[in-house]
């Protein structure tokens, strides 16, 4: 519902502003076309968009950043004033921070509002030809295993008394038919599952350590036959590899939802850069001369916290 509420308003400041604005747009005056970075007002919009509490040591490092660091703030800083001050031209001002930063939202709402949201299938081809490799389905398993422990794994000195153990109850599991459900009791404790379901391969890594990860990938799936012993930073693992799904660009259908959104918003975020450039342009922008020399190297010792 807020954003509902928020979109309305938006609108209605938009309406307002199509309706009204040869009557409120004219050349700006002197004050309000001319935006003047002074340090300190600067300074004070860093340490509020940086969250930095000491503002000593805020500024002993700002002294010491290059110049194309300094442009970004500064920009940032020209940018806000820029929207703050045309929500004001349009009577939407208070002097208060919250409302400033509603103030650059509400003014960005209205600068992105010519977005295009209507998507034909060429787009669509055209972001899958450019995005698919960053949708790739990873490669899933689906495991059980039993572990059988091994001091020396955790030095990297796995013990050949430990392997021979775990190829005897590879043996005796499958002797037996031994299944997922009743191999829950045998072999050592492990610190994690002892039953993995549709687990990619970066969890598998996370609890295992890569060498299961690539003896997963390397065996062939069979839900009747125990497999290994496999080693890992833990100890030497049995393994009962139920099933393994290859990883895979997923095809255009899959993902088009997720194309669609977004093509919308790099559009809108394509609208909203265009709208406050626009906005920026009709000021002039005036560097004190202290920001505009750039910083020196000092041997002195920072601030004290």
């Amino acid at each position: 519902m807020p954003l509902v509420v928020f979109a309305i308003v938006g609108l209605v400041l938009f309406g307002l502003v199509r309706v009204f604005g040869e009557d409120r747009s004219g050349p700006a005056t002197e004050a309000d076309g001319v935006i003047v970075v002074e340090r300190d007002a600067l300074l004070d919009y860093v340490q509020l968009r940086s969250g930095e509490a000491d503002a000593a040591a805020l500024a002993y490092r700002w002294d010491r950043l290059d110049d194309p660091a300094r442009k970004v703030w500064v920009d940032r800083f020209v940018r806000e004033e820029a929207l703050v001050r045309e929500a004001r031209r349009l009577g939407l001002d208070r002097d208060d921070d919250l409302i400033r930063r509603r103030l650059v939202q509400q003014m960005e709402f209205l600068a992105s509002a010519d977005a295009d949201d209507a998507i034909d299938e060429a787009a669509i081809e055209a972001a899958y030809a450019a995005k698919a490799e960053a949708h790739r389905v990873p490669a899933v398993v689906t495991f059980g295993h039993v572990f059988v422990r091994d001091e020396g794994a955790l030095a990297s000195r796995p013990s050949s008394d430990a392997a021979a153990r775990a190829a005897r109850l590879r043996e005796d599991l499958n002797a037996r038919g031994v299944g997922f459900d009743e191999a829950s009791a045998r072999g050592d404790r492990f610190l994690y599952n002892r039953v993995y379901v549709d687990r990619t391969l970066d969890e598998v890594r996370a609890h295992f350590g890569p060498e299961m990860a690539e003896a997963l990938t390397a065996l062939e799936p069979n839900r009747l036959r125990w497999q290994g012993p496999i080693a890992s930073r833990h100890g030497w693992h049995v393994v009962l590899l139920a099933r393994r799904t290859e990883e895979r660009v997923p095809a255009l259908e899959e993902i088009r939802g997720a194309l669609a959104e977004e093509i919308r918003r790099d559009r809108r975020e394509a609208s909203l850069e265009r709208g406050i450039g626009q906005i920026v342009t009709r000021y002039e922008i005036h560097l004190a001369p202290e920001l505009r020399a750039a910083s020196g190297s000092s041997n002195t010792d920072p601030p004290k916290r």
